[in-house]
């Protein structure tokens, strides 16, 4: 079995990669919430197998202070990063994941760190009972199996007592065993993979519910709008599944768009949660361009709610890309990485007219949806970028076109650790666009809430 130490303040991210990690790698993680233990932990020479951090935890730069330390003691344990908001983010120093709730990935490149083949993981010996954290078995109304308490443990084995049989209600039985300070229910060992499965899915579903905190629902949203995506990238349609998790999620953007009404304010909450690069430009476009219908002479709310649904799917099919490759930013610039195969290029080049012809097969899609996505990097048949941005294009098209640009000025302001200048901004899209038309829509940024 190998040791890990998990640096996490999220205790339901804290309990799911935990759960998922000893079911799949048979890693047992140690867990702390901020990185002062976790340096006291490594100072005290409990380095372990692996390390797995957030990029970041409240304004503490969790990668390069971790990745000091274990140059100071001369320790080469390898450093998972989660998150881009590190300074060593992106670097040969430590391994980096997208920043959200990809239970898959960070499994898969624990295993891969840890020499664990998939063979592995299906062979790998277990005892008849298998623990699971409380906190994740809450989410169950009924028992998914039959579900045990330990009574009592020697050195060779442990004493268990079943809890409630199969499809049984036990949330009454699972509050009584936390207020004694329980934290480990077992189940049997046959049904810890189907488990790990049902788990997953319900905390995704229950982090949906648009009731959550403004950072909750923030969280929860980019795992919608990720696991959107990965559905997407397998079977490039749109099943009930999809309708039903996107619904959810542009719910959930309007809220937070309307709990943060803001630019700034709006930015560094999205920022401080982790979010990546899509994410980020989803819900940014979404907040710019419904401002912009609200200012300009011909908008409509009509308009609005169009082009929120259209941010959420118009790069939906680079979703799976940016996971896999999770430096990359800027659409334009990634058609020239090397690291993209050659299907990730075209993938890239093709992605406006892919979600084109998707979201036609959406339920009630707003009509001329499809033209817009289409039209999206100022091509009019929806392959790759264009560099003259011209007039043959919807007028709602320009106000996406515009927003993008609009937001990925924020992002090079945010990558330079400098607070955005709505002044420069708007003087560097006015060079950008210089069609009439496209001026007009600039000129709608004026009034936008700092």
């Amino acid at each position: 079995m190998a040791r890990g130490l998990l640096v996490s303040d999220h205790p339901l991210l804290n309990d799911l990669y935990s759960f998922n990690l000893k079911a799949f790698v048979d890693l047992e993680l140690m867990v702390k919430t901020s990185l002062s233990e976790a340096l006291t932990v490594l100072r005290g020479g409990s380095q372990g197998d692996i390390i797995i951090t957030l990029s970041r935890i409240n304004d503490e730069d969790c990668g390069e202070s971790i990745v000091d330390t274990l140059e100071e003691l001369k320790a080469d344990t390898p450093v998972v990063v989660i998150g881009e908001r590190s300074s060593v983010s992106n670097t040969n120093k430590v391994y980096t994941l997208p920043p959200n709730l990809n239970v898959p990935i960070v499994v898969k490149k624990s295993a891969e760190i840890l020499g664990v083949t998939a063979k592995d993981m299906m062979a790998k010996e277990v005892p008849d009972h298998y623990p699971v954290a409380l906190s994740l078995m809450e989410n169950f109304d009924v028992s998914p199996c039959e579900i045990f308490v330990l009574v009592s443990k020697t050195s060779t084995s442990g004493e268990f007592v079943k809890l409630c049989d199969s499809g049984a209600p036990f949330q009454g039985k699972v509050r009584e065993y936390k207020e004694k300070g329980t934290v480990k229910l077992y189940i049997p060992s046959s049904e810890r993979l189907k488990v790990v499965n049902q788990v997953s899915k319900i905390v995704i579903e229950k982090l949906d519910d648009p009731s959550l905190e403004p950072d909750d629902r923030i969280r929860a949203t980019e795992s919608g709008y990720d696991l959107v995506g990965g559905l997407l990238g397998e079977a490039k349609e749109v099943t009930p599944e999809v309708i039903k998790i996107s619904k959810k999620c542009m719910e959930a953007v309007a809220n937070i768009i309307k709990e943060v009404p803001r630019v700034k304010g709006l930015l560094l909450t999205i920022l401080d949660n982790k979010t990546g690069y899509l994410y980020l430009h989803s819900v940014m476009g979404t907040y710019i361009a419904r401002h912009i219908v609200r200012e300009i002479s011909w908008g409509s709310e009509e308009h609005a709610e169009k082009l929120s649904f259209v941010f959420f799917f118009h790069d939906m099919f680079l979703a799976p890309i940016f996971s896999k490759h999770p430096s990359l930013q800027f659409e334009e610039d990634v058609i020239f990485k090397e690291e993209l195969s050659d299907k990730e290029k075209e993938v890239v080049l093709n992605h406006a007219r892919l979600a084109s012809e998707m979201i036609k097969t959406f339920p009630r899609c707003p009509m001329g949806s499809d033209a817009i996505i289409l039209q999206h990097h100022g091509m009019t048949n929806g392959v790759g970028f264009t560099l003259d941005y011209k007039d043959d294009i919807s007028p709602l098209a320009k106000v996406l076109i515009v927003s993008e640009a609009f937001v990925e000025e924020l992002i090079r302001y945010k990558d330079a650790n400098k607070g955005p200048d709505l002044e420069h901004v708007i003087e560097v899209l006015r060079a950008k666009f210089t069609k009439h038309t496209y001026k007009k829509i600039i000129d709608c940024l004026e009034t936008i809430s700092f």
